[in-house]
């Protein structure tokens, strides 16, 4: 279980008010109906109203919800997606009435973290606290734990705590495993870490890589720190993938071919172009290029429905793990953007996009240019 901050960005570029909404079970079915009506209004040109009615309307919704129908861990974490509706609004007393509501003795660990969270945004020092402590006392699954000691260190300010969370994972790990998923943990919270230098949280890494070597987190540390000095001309960092449909993409099969790595995700507004573009230049050079899309969303079921909408028609990956799919993992990739290989398995182009005519005209001159020999 995740706690949820839910849909700040996508909200603020929601277009037009639409009908009344129909009762929905579970928090997972609101979430995809707004997501959905954002795709629906997507690309219009709302006045501040109407983002204001629509806001409205959503936060009037989840309240509904949350107070009539909600169950389970639904009643906490819409409790801090309606909080943060709240504050959207300039509703600041109500967000904080709302996130003292989430009853600190059911609410899972993870979830009162988060809302102490948004107590500290809130200047509410007394509220943080309780829920700091609440959610402190409580045994959390390891997931939630590493989540956890990331929020304490990294929002929370709270570096010892959060140290001590890591520290009793590690002593708690049943094998190498699970020690190499802690210390990386660790080590990517100490990457976004504001009081310590910019290299730490790689010099963790490369610990983690050399003691670990044969564990699957002590690989991806491995590939992480070969990502940051990834260069045109590089060896390409290798990775074989499921895809949606059954079967698997591994780059080293793709050699003789130009691959293109195409990190992406239904909320960039630029993916639409980026699909036709790709789908031009697979058709303009055939056989000779393959296009691998890696989805960095969450939702599989979101990601189906991207995939049918936009006519995706070349090979996706897309487990619904987000920046924790094992490609943008190894890879380093945290948002959307386009990489390049050349048909020798080397690096052709980095960082390459389609939002603007001068990009898209770079990313066809790099395949074209690696096709060419």
């Amino acid at each position: 279980m995740l706690a949820m901050m839910t849909f700040r960005a996508t909200l603020l570029s929601f277009a037009l008010l639409l009908a009344p909404a129909t009762a929905q079970d579970t928090l997972a079915d609101l979430q995809k109906q707004f997501a959905g009506e954002a795709q629906t209004l997507a690309g219009r040109s709302p006045t501040r109203e109407q983002r204001d009615e629509l806001l409205a309307r959503h936060t009037d919704v989840l309240q509904k919800f949350v107070a009539e129908r909600a169950k389970g861990d639904d009643r906490w974490n819409g409790r801090l997606m309606l909080a943060d509706l709240l504050l959207q609004a300039g509703n600041r007393d109500r967000a904080g009435e709302t996130i003292a509501a989430i009853d600190g003795a059911a609410a899972p660990g993870l979830v009162l973290l988060t809302a102490a969270s948004m107590a500290q945004h809130l200047g509410k020092k007394d509220l943080r606290t309780r829920c700091l402590e609440a959610a402190l006392g409580k045994p959390s699954p390891l997931a939630d734990r590493l989540a956890m000691a990331r929020l304490l260190m990294t929002v929370l300010h709270e570096i010892p705590r959060g140290e001590q969370v890591f520290t009793e994972a590690l002593a708690k790990a049943e094998d190498d495993e699970q020690r190499a998923l802690i210390r990386f943990h660790r080590a990517d919270t100490m990457r976004d870490r504001e009081d310590l230098p910019d290299n730490a949280g790689f010099e963790e890494f490369d610990k983690l890589a050399k003691d670990l070597p044969k564990t699957y987190w002590g690989g991806i540390a491995r590939d992480r720190l070969s990502a940051t000095d990834l260069r045109p001309g590089s060896k390409a960092i290798p990775f074989t993938a499921k895809v949606r449909g059954g079967g698997e993409f591994t780059l080293a099969q793709q050699m003789g071919k130009v691959v293109v790595l195409a990190f992406w995700s239904a909320a960039d507004h630029d993916t639409p172009t980026l699909v036709a573009l790709l789908r031009e230049m697979a058709r303009r050079h055939g056989d000779r290029l393959a296009v691998l899309g890696i989805c960095l969303d969450r939702d599989p079921a979101g990601i189906a429905r991207a995939v049918q909408d936009l006519g995706i028609d070349f090979t996706v990956v897309g487990e619904g793990l987000g920046i924790e799919t094992d490609v943008a993992l190894r890879w380093f990739v945290e948002g959307p953007v386009v990489h390049v290989v050349d048909a020798q398995g080397k690096i052709a182009g980095l960082g390459l996009h389609a939002g603007t005519a001068d990009a898209r005209n770079e990313l066809q001159t790099t395949v074209a240019g690696a096709i060419k020999p």
